[in-house]
């Protein structure tokens, strides 16, 4: 009985040592360094800056510096980083005949960058990068949507298909640095009532200025009552509109 009793300690034994062994390669496999115990956070042990990126042997932390993502150049522009650790700053300059617009100098903090890029304004065309995709944006207005989807066609893509509240911000924020209103592939000219985006995709997100589930024909101010052609509308802090598809003093925000 005692030689049974052994041999389960041994085993238990055994088995903690290999999981907190386990555990702990987790932890370096994220360059990261187990914290002296579970009651004190990873900045008190290690100082400013480090952050918990998961658990270590006995419910310890791991912990590693927080970085921001890294910015490698802005089109038509450079950056000079102090670093992407908390505290550390990117500022941004444009090449000559390109104006900057937003924030010259951002801050890494706890949670990323504390300002969306700046993008550098200039003609024949505005080009952006966020999450992945690629935006064009007309140095010029056109006044027709029809004319924007055809500009974007052109340029190998479509007027912009918003699928996330992220996405969607960001847009929001070129369109508000351009001081402008803006297209978007989105519409209803085929079926009234049925929106659908010019490149295909599904229509899963939203941000009508009168609520969802669509913004009814006419109810906005002074909009035709022929209005099947949305807009990122600058009197509705760049909430969608469905207007006019003639609308004069609107770029075209394309995605490649």
């Amino acid at each position: 009985m005692l030689n049974c009793w052994y041999m389960i300690v041994v085993a238990f034994s055994v088995y903690h040592v290999s999981n907190a062994g386990k555990l702990t390669r987790q932890c370096k496999a994220l360059n990261g360094k187990c914290g002296i115990n579970t009651n004190s956070s990873c900045d008190e042990m290690f100082g400013p800056g480090w952050v918990e990126i998961g658990k270590c042997c006995n419910a310890r932390p791991c912990c590693n510096i927080f970085r921001c993502e890294d910015i490698q150049q802005i089109p038509n522009g450079a950056v000079t980083k102090t670093g992407t650790t908390i505290g550390s700053t990117a500022t941004f300059s444009c090449d000559t005949g390109y104006v900057l617009h937003g924030t010259p100098t951002i801050t890494c903090a706890g949670g990323g960058w504390n300002e969306h890029l700046p993008i550098c304004h200039g003609c024949p065309d505005i080009i952006t990068h966020f999450s992945g995709s690629t935006y064009i944006i007309s140095c010029n207005t056109i006044d027709r949507w029809s004319n924007a989807e055809a500009y974007c066609v052109d340029h190998g893509g479509h007027l912009a298909s918003i699928e996330t509240e992220k996405e969607n911000n960001y847009l929001k924020h070129v369109a508000k640095l351009l001081r402008g209103s803006a297209w978007i592939g989105l519409s209803d000219i085929t079926t009234e009532g049925s929106f659908q985006w010019t490149s295909g995709q599904q229509l899963t997100f939203t941000d009508w200025y009168q609520g969802p589930p669509n913004q009814p024909d006419g109810k906005t101010e002074n909009l035709s009552p022929n209005a099947d052609c949305v807009l990122l509308h600058q009197s509705y802090s760049w909430q969608w509109t469905d207007d006019s598809c003639v609308n004069a003093h609107t770029r075209a925000i394309c995605e490649i």
